[in-house]
Order: structure tokens, then C-alpha cells, then sequence
């Protein structure tokens, strides 16, 4: 059972995905330990084009 935000002594962070919120890429970050989660920014200055990426080969 999850505990509520407020009853978890330190959150355990997991990277759950990504997603545009208003045209901004955000990571978004979700506690294993209760309901919690939160997003932040993608850093733009870290962005490799898609054509420079090994994926994309």
C-alpha cells in the first residue's frame, strides 16, 4: 500500500517518462513509496539533436 505524500519519511524517486507541458520537455519523477510525483524541465542545453543520436541510425 502507498502511503500519502505526507507520511513518507524521504521519497524514493523513479523516472516514470517524459512529456511536453506548454511546449517545454519535462521529465516526470514518481515516488515508489507513496502517491507523490513531480516533473521538471529537461535541460535544453543537454539536447542532442535526433539526428545525432545513435537511435536514430
Amino acid at each position: 500500500m502507498l502511503l500519502d505524500p505526507a507520511d513518507c519519511p524521504e521519497h524514493v524517486w523513479a523516472s516514470i517518462g517524459v512529456t511536453a507541458v506548454d511546449g517545454t520537455v519535462h521529465r516526470i519523477w514518481d515516488c515508489e513509496r507513496c502517491t507523490a510525483w513531480t516533473k521538471e524541465p529537461l535541460d535544453e542545453d543537454r539536447r542532442v539533436p535526433w539526428a545525432d543520436a545513435d537511435i536514430s541510425k
